[in-house]
């Protein structure tokens, strides 16, 4: 059964939500510096559906694309580090019936295929860039496990994949 639809996005008369899946890879890079453990993170940039939010590197699988190789690509494109997959950490999955950013009625399922994955051996860790134009991202920063907050105090907002990403960093 599809979740609920708010006030907000009520159908208008005769309006049938729009069916769209996307299936995303998602990468939990995890390093221990300065005497403290801490995860690769992506913001998502304000022109973006979750604009501010924070989620692990990652984002959609091409056609034809395998998703072990949709999330190498996708972590160097949001942060420049390149990486190669060590195993499936976990898969999410979020069902919600709301309006896009064009205003079209969606019935939306994202469903994220969550890897730890390792850097590649001296690859720089520290100079991190985003490399994809136009990109979804407008920020990427390494955040100490042990903080959800932000440097001025405020608790940091994190999507559904990052919250995974959190838990599956805690285990290893």
């Amino acid at each position: 059964m599809p979740p609920p639809i708010d006030a907000f996005h009520e159908p208008r008369e005769g309006e049938v939500p729009t069916l769209r899946q996307r299936i995303g890879a998602y990468g939990v890079l995890v390093r221990d510096d300065r005497q403290q453990r801490e995860i690769l993170m992506t913001r998502i940039s304000p022109w973006d559906y979750g604009a501010g939010m924070w989620t692990l590197p990652g984002g959609g699988i091409d056609h034809g694309e395998h998703p072990d190789d949709a999330v190498v690509r996708e972590v160097y494109e949001e942060t420049s580090i390149r990486v190669r997959v060590r195993s499936i950490g976990r898969v999410t999955s979020l069902h919600v019936i709301g309006r896009n950013r064009a205003g079209l009625l969606e019935d939306f399922q994202g469903v994220g295929i969550i890897y730890v994955v390792d850097a590649l051996e001296g690859v720089e860790l520290d100079s991190l860039q985003i490399i994809e134009q136009d990109s979804s991202t407008d920020h990427v920063e390494w955040m100490p496990l042990d903080s959800v907050h932000d440097a001025q105090g405020r608790p940091r907002d994190f999507t559904n994949v990052a919250k995974a990403g959190l838990l599956i960093a805690a285990e290893l």
